[in-house]
């Protein structure tokens, strides 16, 4: 009886262990890009290079580093995506960014 037990447990588990993996939530940096309405070839470019800035901002918060490091360590992160992505970017789409980036900072009430 037991066994039929943990079988039927077994199999009721398939399910969840078969379904896709959720996906990271996106960085606010691929949020905005994701409005500067890029073609295929600069989402082709841009999007490997946004997956690796995510992949670093997201090491920081196991990092062990102080929170005034971890933001230090991100801007720098930030701003070495930025000097990868601008020579995509369309001067429009450049533009845009920023003003995103600055309603972004003005939500945050950020300087």
């Amino acid at each position: 009886m037991n066994t039929r037990i943990l079988l039927a447990a077994m199999i009721a588990a398939i399910p969840a262990l078969t379904a896709a993996p959720q996906s990271v939530p996106a960085s606010p940096v691929q949020r905005m890009v994701s409005q500067l309405n890029l073609t295929p070839d600069q989402k082709a470019r841009i999007d490997p290079i946004l997956a690796d800035d995510s992949k670093q901002v997201r090491a920081l918060r196991d990092s062990g580093l102080s929170v005034e490091d971890q933001a230090r360590k991100k801007a720098e992160i930030r701003k070495a995506t930025d000097e990868k992505i601008k020579p995509i970017l369309t001067g429009d789409q450049w533009k845009k960014l920023l003003e995103l980036r600055a309603e972004d900072d003005k939500k945050k009430g950020k300087k």
